[in-house]
């Protein structure tokens, strides 16, 4: 069994989350950031400005990269569901 993710209740993904926009800033964020933590995992900076701190500051979460990865690939299971895996076109 998966442990629950721990969130800073006070975050601002949090806020973003249940804003209603046309484009939901904090699903955009949550994608986005998957890819990048991606990316530094493989020793990729994404851009120049991008620091590991802000995504922990943003998400009210902390650990190290790869603890950072799996909450955010669980959150973003939670949040989004399966319809997001690769090879479901629904």
């Amino acid at each position: 069994m998966k442990q629950p993710i721990q969130i800073n209740g006070d975050c601002q993904f949090l806020k973003d989350l249940e804003t209603p926009n046309p484009v939901n800033k904090g699903i955009y964020n949550l994608m986005i950031t998957k890819r990048d933590l991606n990316l530094y995992l493989k020793g990729i900076k994404p851009h120049r400005k991008w620091k590991i701190s802000d995504v922990k500051k943003y998400f009210g979460m902390n650990g190290s990269k790869e603890t950072l990865l799996n909450k955010i690939n669980l959150l973003h299971e939670v949040v989004l569901g399966n319809n997001t895996k690769k090879g479901n076109t629904k």
